[in-house]
C-alpha cells in the first residue's frame, strides 16, 4: 500500500481570510494517474492553478509512504487499487478533486471546492468537511462520501449536458442544496440530512433517499425513485397517491407515481414519503 500526502502550501492559500485567490485543479492527483510514481515524479506532474500550470510540487508539500507501484500504462492502473492520496491543508480553492478516477482511494481533510468525484468511474472519495457545487457530477461509478453538507448541483449533470449520475453511490452526512440528482440516471444517493429544492428534478433512474426534509422533490422526474423520511414541503400537485407501503426500514410511507407534468406515458418515477 502507497500513501502519498499532498498539503497544500501556507503560500498558496494565503488570500484574503485564508482563502486562496485563484483555484487548484486537482484532476491530474487521482491515484490511478499517480501510482507507480516516485516522490520526484509525483512533484513533477503539471496542475492548473488559475490560468497557468505548474508542477505539483511548487503547489504541494509532497510526501510518499509505503512502496512505490510497478509498470507502465494497463499495470501501472491495475496498482492504482493500492494508492492513497490524502490532501491536506486550506482546501477549499482546491477544484477537481478525485474528477475521472478509476480506482484507489482519496482522502480529503477538510472543506473542498467545486466538481469533487466528477466523472469519477471507481475507487473511493471521502472528504471530511463540505463540499461545494457539482460534486459528483455526471459519476459513473465508486463511492464518494461527504461527511459535511454538499452544494448545488450534486451528481448532477453539467450545463449543457443531458444525463447526470449513472452509477456509484454517494453519502451525504449533512444537507444537500438544490438539485441533488438532476438528470439522474443511475447510481444510489443518500443524503442524512435536508435536501434543497428540486432534488431528482428530471430523474431518469436510480435512486435518492433524503433521511431528513425534502423541498417539491421529484419534479419533472420520469423514473427511479426517490424516498422522503422527513417532511415533503411543497410536494408536487402532478404526483399520483397509489398506496400506503412498508418501507425496508419497517416505517410506513405514502407510494407516488409521477411526475404526471410529464404525460401519464412517461411518468415511472415513484416517490415515497413517510
Amino acid at each position: 500500500m502507497q500513501t502519498i500526502k499532498l498539503r497544500l502550501k501556507d503560500e498558496v492559500s494565503g488570500g484574503v481570510g485564508g482563502v486562496a485567490r485563484v483555484p487548484v485543479e486537482a484532476d491530474s492527483l487521482t491515484p490511478d494517474k499517480l501510482a507507480g510514481k516516485s516522490e520526484a515524479e509525483i512533484k513533477a506532474v503539471k496542475v492548473w492553478w488559475g490560468n497557468r500550470e505548474e508542477k505539483t510540487g511548487d503547489l504541494f508539500e509532497v510526501s510518499v509512504e509505503g512502496e512505490e507501484g510497478e509498470g507502465e500504462g494497463e499495470e501501472a492502473a491495475a496498482s492504482a487499487d493500492e494508492v492513497k492520496v490524502v490532501f491536506e491543508g486550506d482546501l477549499s480553492r482546491v477544484k477537481h478533486i478525485g474528477d475521472g478516477m478509476k480506482a484507489g482511494e482519496i482522502e480529503a481533510n477538510g472543506d473542498v471546492d467545486m466538481h469533487c468525484g466528477a466523472m469519477m468511474q471507481g475507487g473511493k472519495i471521502t472528504v471530511r468537511g463540505n463540499a461545494d457545487c457539482w460534486a459528483g457530477r455526471e459519476m459513473k461509478g465508486g463511492e464518494l462520501v461527504i461527511e459535511g453538507d454538499a452544494g448545488a448541483n450534486l451528481c448532477a449533470m453539467y450545463r449543457g449536458e443531458m444525463t447526470g449520475m449513472t452509477g456509484g453511490k454517494v453519502v451525504v452526512g449533512g444537507n444537500a442544496d438544490e438539485c441533488a440528482g438532476q438528470y439522474m440516471a443511475g447510481g444510489e444517493i443518500l443524503i442524512k440530512g435536508n435536501a434543497g429544492m428540486l432534488a431528482g428534478l428530471n430523474m431518469q433512474g436510480g435512486k435518492i433517499t433524503i433521511e431528513g426534509d425534502a423541498v417539491m422533490p421529484g419534479a419533472d422526474m420520469t423514473g427511479g425513485e426517490i424516498t422522503v423520511k422527513g417532511k415533503v414541503l411543497d410536494r408536487m400537485p402532478s404526483f399520483r397517491l397509489v398506496e400506503t407501503t412498508v418501507g425496508e426500514d419497517g416505517g410506513e410511507y405514502k407510494k407516488y407515481i409521477g411526475d404526471l407534468a410529464m404525460t401519464e406515458r412517461k411518468a415511472k418515477g415513484v416517490l415515497f414519503v413517510k
